[in-house]
Parts: C-alpha cells; sequence; structure tokens
C-alpha cells in the first residue's frame, strides 16, 4: 500500500490523502475554521484525511507540499480571507501605485499588520523575514522552515517530505481527474503559479510534456480588478460578474469592449500583452469612467471568452488534438468554457471540480503516484479518476442528536426521526425551502446534494426567496439545478456530450427546461450550469429528485449550496443549525433528522 498526503498552504488551503492510487479524502480548510478562501497550513483538513483512514503520519510514504514560490507578506496577512473591498482599494493606492509609479519600496504586510480586525497567519516560524526584501535565497530558506514544520507536526521524516511545483499539480489534477485517459491539451490560466499564469502541455500517461508557458497571461488578473471597479470583493466574487454580464446592453457592452479588446493577444501558444497599458487598476479606472456597469461586466466576459476560445483553437491547430482538459481559476468561468467547447475543432472539454487552488493537493497526489510508478516501471493505470466528489466529513445520527440539544432545537422546531424521500419532495412541490446536510462533505465550490439547499425550480419568486430570505446575495445572481441522468437530454443541448457531474460546465436549455427549470437558469441567457446525477453517485438525493419528479413530472430540483452569504458552505450540524437560525429555510435535514420551521 502506498500512501501519499498532498498539502496546499496558500489561499483556499486544503489537503488530500491518495492511497494506492485513489482519492480517498480531501477538504478545505475554510469549512472547519468558517474562514472563506482560509490560508495556511490546512491542521483541520490534514487531521480529517488522516483519522478517517486511521493513517498515523509515520506511516506516509509520502508527502508533497504544493508551490515552491509562497508570497510570505499575502500569507500573513491572509489577503483573500481578511480584506474587504475597501482594502483592496486601499492597497492599490498604497502599495501598487507608489511601486509603480513612484519608484518606491513599501512593505505590503507594514500596511496592514496592526490591523485588529484581521486574522493573521501564523502557520510557519517566518515573521522575522517579513522585514526584509524577499528574494530567492530568502524563499529557499522558509521553504525549509515549511518541510521542517510539517515533518515535526506530522510526526514524518523530513525526507519523506517535498515541494512539488505549481504547474504539474494543476495539470495533473486536470488530467488524472478526468474519466478517461486519452491524450489531451492541457490549458492553465491563473493569477499566478511557481513560474507562469499560463501553460500549454500535452497530457497522457506518459506524464506531461509543457508546450508553452507566459507570465503574461494576464486573464484573470483583468477579471479581478474588473471586479474591485465594479464594487466586489476580488477573488471571492468574479462569479458575479460573470453572472452580470449576459444582463449587458449590447450598445454598452461595445463601448467598453473597446477598452479591453487589444490589451492581450495569443502569440504562438501563450496568451500575452499586445497594448501593454502601465498597470491594469488605474489603467481600467481611468479609461471605464462614465461606462455603465452591465457594459464593463459583458465587456470583460466577452474579452475573456474570445482570448480563450483563440487560444484553444491555436493549441488545436499546433497539436492536432481535439481533447482539452482545463484548470486553474480561469477554468472557473463556466461560460467561457462553453465558449470553447462550442469551437468546431473541439470533440471534448473537460474541467474537474474546484479547479482552482483548492485543488492542487489532489493533484500533488496525483503528480507523486504517477511519478512513483514510473520511476519504478510500473504501470499507470492504477491511478483512479475522481468517481465521486463526496470526500469530506460525514456526521451520525449520534453528532446530530447531540448538536439538537446543544441548540435546543427540539424547544424551537418541530424535529422528525425517520422521514422519506417522498415527504421530502412533496413539501419542496409546495414551495418550501429545504437544506440537506447528509453523508460525506463535498470537495470544492459546488454543493452537490449533500450540503444544498432544494427548492422547486418552476417558481421563478424562489429566486427571489432564497436570495431575499437564506443567501442574502446579489439579485442578478442564478441558482443551478440537480438534474436526473434520464432527463439530462430533456433539458440541456449538448450534442457533444460533454460530463457534467459536477456543475462546472455550462449549456444552452432546452424550452421543457425553460418551463421545468425556470428558476434554475440564468434569468438573461436562459443557460444552465446542471449537475447531472446518477442513481450510484448519491443514492439519497436521487431518491429525492426521483419522489419529486413522480409527484410533479420534472426530473431535477433547484439546488445551490447550504450557506449564508460570506461564509463557506456548511461543515456538518452545528454549522446547519447556525444557518438554519439564522435564515427562513422552511426545513433541514441532519441526517435521518428533519427540521420544520412551520411545526408542521
Amino acid at each position: 500500500m502506498r500512501t501519499i498526503l498532498g498539502i496546499h498552504d496558500g489561499h483556499d488551503c486544503s489537503a488530500a490523502l491518495m492511497i494506492d492510487g485513489e482519492i480517498v479524502a480531501a477538504a478545505q480548510e475554510e469549512r472547519f475554521t468558517i474562514q472563506k478562501g482560509d490560508s495556511g497550513y490546512p491542521k483541520h483538513s490534514i487531521d480529517y484525511c488522516l483519522k478517517v483512514n486511521d493513517i498515523a503520519g509515520k506511516t506516509i510514504d509520502e508527502v508533497v507540499i504544493v508551490t515552491h514560490s509562497m508570497n510570505l507578506h499575502v500569507a500573513k496577512i491572509k489577503r483573500k480571507f481578511n480584506y474587504n473591498v475597501d482594502d483592496w482599494v486601499y492597497e492599490q493606492h498604497n502599495y501598487w501605485k507608489p511601486v509603480l509609479f513612484e519608484n518606491r519600496n513599501v512593505s505590503l504586510y507594514d500596511l496592514f499588520k496592526n490591523r485588529e480586525d484581521f486574522v493573521y497567519d501564523n502557520s510557519y516560524p517566518l515573521d522575522h523575514f517579513l522585514d526584509k526584501e524577499i528574494d530567492d535565497q530568502i524563499l529557499k530558506k522558509a521553504t525549509e522552515i515549511r518541510k521542517n514544520c510539517i515533518a515535526e507536526r506530522l510526526n514524518v521524516p523530513v525526507e519523506k517530505i517535498r515541494i512539488l511545483t505549481h504547474e504539474d499539480c494543476h495539470n495533473y489534477y486536470s488530467y488524472y481527474s478526468c474519466p478517461d485517459r486519452d491524450k489531451k491539451i492541457a490549458l492553465t490560466s491563473e493569477g499566478i503559479g511557481d513560474y507562469s499564469n499560463g501553460t500549454v502541455s500535452i497530457m497522457s500517461e506518459d506524464g506531461r510534456n509543457e508546450l508553452a508557458s507566459t507570465r503574461d497571461n494576464h486573464l484573470v488578473h483583468i477579471y479581478r480588478y474588473i471586479t474591485l471597479l465594479l464594487g466586489m470583493k476580488p477573488d471571492h466574487h468574479e462569479y458575479k460578474v460573470m453572472g452580470l454580464a449576459p444582463y449587458a446592453n449590447q450598445k454598452e457592452l461595445e463601448k467598453s469592449y473597446e477598452v479591453f479588446k487589444n490589451i492581450l493577444k495569443v502569440d504562438g501558444l501563450n496568451i500575452v500583452y499586445d497594448q501593454k497599458p502601465g498597470d491594469l487598476y488605474f489603467h481600467f479606472k481611468k479609461q471605464l469612467e462614465g461606462h455603465r456597469f452591465d457594459g464593463i461586466a459583458g465587456a470583460v466576459q466577452k474579452f475573456v471568452e474570445e482570448n480563450l476560445c483563440n487560444w484553444s483553437e491555436t493549441c488545436l491547430n499546433k497539436t492536432k488534438l481535439s481533447k482539452i482538459c482545463f484548470a486553474g481559476g480561469m477554468a472557473q468561468n463556466i461560460k467561457a468554457c462553453k465558449k470553447i467547447v462550442e469551437l468546431k475543432g473541439v470533440e471534448s472539454l473537460y474541467v474537474s471540480p474546484a479547479a482552482g487552488d483548492s485543488s492542487l493537493p489532489i493533484g500533488a497526489c496525483y503528480f507523486a503516484m504517477w511519478e512513483y510508478l514510473h520511476s519504478t516501471k510500473q504501470k499507470t493505470d492504477v491511478i483512479q479518476p475522481l468517481s465521486n466528489i463526496y470526500l469530506g466529513p460525514e456526521f451520525s445520527n449520534e453528532d446530530v442528536e447531540k448538536a439538537l440539544a446543544n441548540n435546543q432545537i427540539n424547544s424551537k422546531y418541530k424535529v422528525i426521526k425517520g422521514f422519506q424521500a417522498k415527504e421530502i419532495a412533496e413539501r419542496l412541490s409546495k414551495g418550501q425551502i429545504i437544506a440537506r446536510c447528509s453523508g460525506r462533505m463535498e470537495f470544492g465550490l459546488r454543493a452537490l446534494g449533500n450540503r444544498s439547499i432544494m427548492a422547486d425550480p418552476r417558481i421563478p419568486d424562489t429566486v427571489r426567496k432564497i436570495n431575499v430570505a437564506i443567501k442574502f446575495r446579489d439579485f442578478w445572481m442564478p441558482f443551478t439545478p440537480s438534474i436526473l441522468s434520464e432527463r439530462v437530454h430533456d433539458y440541456i443541448i449538448n450534442p457533444k456530450n460533454i460530463k457534467c457531474p459536477y456543475m462546472t460546465m455550462a449549456f444552452d436549455s432546452t424550452d421543457l427546461a425553460k418551463k421545468d427549470l425556470i428558476a434554475a437558469l440564468h434569468p438573461a441567457d436562459f443557460t444552465i450550469r446542471p449537475q447531472i446525477l446518477t442513481q450510484e453517485s448519491n443514492p439519497g438525493y436521487y431518491e429525492i429528485i426521483k419522489s419529486f419528479e413522480t409527484i410533479t413530472g420534472v426530473g431535477g430540483v433547484l439546488n445551490t449550496s447550504f450557506n449564508l452569504h460570506g461564509y463557506p458552505i456548511v461543515l456538518g450540524p452545528e454549522e446547519a443549525i447556525f444557518t438554519f437560525n439564522n435564515s427562513e429555510l422552511d426545513g433541514l435535514i441532519l441526517e435521518d433528522y428533519l427540521i420544520l420551521r412551520d411545526g408542521e
């Protein structure tokens, strides 16, 4: 038996465990700490992965940590978790402006080190580096400190620990999580890795052959700063810009697109600068003054889609391959992925769950296992794809009963033990909104039935009710459906039969979908981002939807993540009850228990 522990200690920190080529556990630290986008050493995630599989540190064969080039200042201040919109603006004016335009050295850490409202990262003893200019020598020393700290905490010899390259982990994740092992073009597009923000490779069972890389693929950075200029939180709310884009007035879109269109271009196999501005934030702030919000959102989305499509076509022509796997932050832009799929030369596009940095430890496990098998001249077919994404903690009825008692739930609400799927379906069909916290938690950004809020997708007012009373999010944001696999062709237009079990792809919808699933489609363009659900992948969730189909004839439900706006998806009973108490959910499923707000 070979056991590999993968660790990502940057933003969206997480851990994964592989045993004999199969990912058996994975979790993101934010679910345990309730710090969305948390960064640093993912202690709780590691502890979970080892405990649930009864693994002791000394029995681990290899520990692989992702990324050599940690940004020590950003890591210390936990930027993704701590920053609000004002902090991002403050950084632009008080860090980037002096550095880029005034030739002044400014310490990012000094700007934020005395904030009483910040939770600082103390994962490793690296503070003595923060008053120095961070160079390669310091990064090398910091890497050794990271390794030694992890070795001590896990009781693992430091010789069993190594750092893997960021880009490798993205590529091996995108390829080996796929259901098939056909040779593929592997693309990465992200903020920054160890040496690039964009790569093109050919992936096969023989490994990775990188064809091109660049540090000028600034699609993610441009999208980030447009998110900020629209008054939303970068590194969190880019999906809101994507959701806003289809509402754009065409005249306003074309007006704003003129500002974007010549910034980047495809050159060879890379996306690079064409007409490089002095910076990104201040350039767009000036150029977009007086432009309307919807036009800006529509224009940046069009800009991203055109560059990614041009890039993909160039790669298709160069490699003569027709299958693509895609990872990095930009791979999470489902509307751009939809455009890539529609290209004539694309046979398939596979985007794995959580294609951003939170999945890096899974990729690290895949890469390390591939290297081990390759070096020992063993076949790599023991490496298993991700057959499901339910890789997180689960809780027993005893855990639920303890949480019910701790929160005095029986005195506040009606509690039923031993409910039937049919009862849940009937309540959904009558307009109730019910959350489900049951079974192993999903890994990644999308709730896929085990940490989901469910509702009747036929009722347009469901969107308003969830947004106002439960999710507290922006009115324009669409919801998504979970669809029974046998009904998929009734609802989505998918001529290339693109796999979509994890809500990582968008499609055009059918006329029947516009009737049956209207509340779970994008209101402006009627696109759909489905979870295609098979019975074997999640029997309990499937049974609820199948019962709903029996009652209503509709083969899907509206599914959104079980969390309050600004919070991570719930971990277990305690977090689920907190969310129930602070929202207007009608019901809550906790394993075999059903909690009802109205008592009926």
